[in-house]
């Protein structure tokens, strides 16, 4: 079996197995923080076509289609789990969904406004390629959002007490991103030149999620809801957005088609 097959069975069992990524995953402070900046960041300019690549269950695509200025004509979700295009259909009601590769998308060339790649690049096979196709389905000006895992500030002491960079999800990631380098790790700089090399030119970059990577259930009980949720926002959107914004758990890219 080839490595883009064993790739596609299983994302499949972690559909069936996992369920609805609204339930178990993005009800959480940590990933909410990061859906919230993305859509922030995609709906601020309208896009009339707007593609998601590994759209999943549809929770962000959703998300971002609520909150862009006017409705888009045109929205389209690729992923590689059947099980997930499914529950995608359901919750939009609406769109186009296909199961693709990142690196072999099946549409044409300068189709969309907007283009979303959240939480992608670090399962892919080939990431270079992935960036190019990107680049390719985005009309000229258009837009592409990239989320990938970063070791932040945290998971680097981590990392240094232990010797060992331990990945957030050791099954399927099969790199993470980091300020600087570090074992089993590319660097946001190396990341940067795929961007360039894909004729994307990076136009913006948010670090989202600063507190610490352990304790997340504490985190979300102080922080997810009542008095400390805004100000814990505000924090962490200032953090994000300043000179430490790449050791934060998560860095957002947006990039613009040359």
């Amino acid at each position: 079996m080839d490595a883009r097959q064993q790739q596609r069975d299983l994302y499949e069992h972690q559909s069936a197995t996992r369920g609805d990524m609204q339930d178990v995953h993005f009800r959480w402070f940590a990933p909410t923080r990061r859906v919230e900046e993305t859509v922030r960041m995609a709906a601020s300019e309208p896009a009339a076509a707007v593609l998601e690549v590994g759209c999943g269950d549809a929770v962000l695509l959703g998300a971002v289609i609520d909150a862009l200025p006017a409705p888009p004509a045109r929205v389209v979700g690729l992923d590689l789990a059947a099980g997930r295009l499914q529950r995608a259909r359901t919750r939009l009601g609406r769109g186009e969904f296909a199961c693709a590769s990142a690196d072999a998308l099946p549409l044409a060339s300068a189709s969309f406004d907007l283009t979303i790649c959240a939480e992608v690049l670090e399962h892919v096979l080939d990431p270079a390629a992935s960036l190019r196709e990107l680049g390719r389905v985005t009309k000229p000006g258009g837009r592409v959002l990239v989320s990938v895992p970063v070791v932040g500030w945290s998971r680097w002491l981590e990392a240094k007490a232990t010797g060992r960079v331990r990945f957030l999800d050791e099954e399927e990631h099969l790199r993470e991103f980091c300020a600087v380098r570090l074992p089993r790790c590319e660097t946001i700089g190396w990341l940067r030149a795929l961007f360039l090399q894909a004729n994307l030119r990076v136009s913006r970059e948010l670090g989202v999620y600063t507190f610490p990577h352990r304790g997340e259930r504490l985190w979300h009980r102080l922080l997810g809801r009542g008095p400390l949720h805004a100000p814990a926002r505000a924090w962490d959107r200032a953090w994000g957005d300043g000179a430490l914004k790449h050791w934060a758990r998560w860095i957002l890219i947006e990039a613009r088609v040359s």
